[in-house]
């Protein structure tokens, strides 16, 4: 399967609907959960880049959305700064590679909040009129099952049903996601509402600037 940019995504699809797993980081990238501090340095190197990656798609391109669910998703706050975490601890006990993760975690938040200020501001969160909304219950409940079927979350589940409509009602829409379950609801989706792929299209994002098919 052939790899597609960013760029030819925004050509081909009018609307691109961004989940929170497709922002924050690609498939290959890994270290997340790992012992190793150095790789979890790296994996919040590359959240950091991949928020501002997509921040500089949200200033220029017109095509993006993202639903409220996901942006309250991104919009998480922690019950503790890592400041005050760090203030449990002696200073001087904590190693540079430890300050140097601190350090890029809070250099991601940063990113984040820079981007939702922009998502704000553009008014990029999706909001159905009131024909768009009444399509939406009516997917949404004869398609419950599928939430069941794969464990989606409630903000998953509403982005799938989200796309569906959009394409139906504004035009070619494209989910950009790295979460597996919501691929496989889509392509049951798909196949129950005998939906066109090529207007209502998944992306998976495997690489840093780079999307294939799902």
């Amino acid at each position: 399967m052939a790899f597609l940019t960013l760029d030819k995504l925004c050509q081909d699809f009018q609307i691109i609907l961004l989940d929170a797993s497709a922002i924050n980081c690609f498939l290959e990238c890994r270290g997340a959960q790992s012992e190793k501090l150095k790789e979890r340095i790296n994996y919040a190197i590359e959240e950091k880049n991949s928020v501002i990656f997509f921040r500089k798609y949200f200033n220029k391109e017109n095509n993006f959305l993202i639903t409220s669910l996901i942006f309250d998703e991104l919009d998480y706050k922690e019950n503790f700064s890592i400041r005050e975490t760090l203030a449990k601890y002696d200073f001087l006990t904590i190693s540079e590679k430890e300050k140097e993760y601190y350090r890029e975690s809070c250099a991601y938040k940063k990113e984040i909040n820079k981007l939702l200020k922009i998502i704000k501001k553009k008014e990029k969160i999706l909001n159905f009129n009131q024909y768009e909304k009444k399509e939406y219950f009516c997917s949404f409940e004869r398609n419950f099952y599928l939430k069941k079927r794969h464990n989606l979350s409630d903000p998953d589940y509403d982005m799938l049903i989200s796309g569906a409509v959009l394409s139906k009602l504004r035009g070619k829409t494209a989910i950009l996601s790295n979460d597996f379950p919501l691929l496989c609801s889509y392509k049951s989706l798909v196949y129950e509402e005998k939906l066109n792929t090529e207007n209502y299209g998944f992306f998976l994002r495997p690489k840093k600037e780079f999307f294939k098919k799902g």
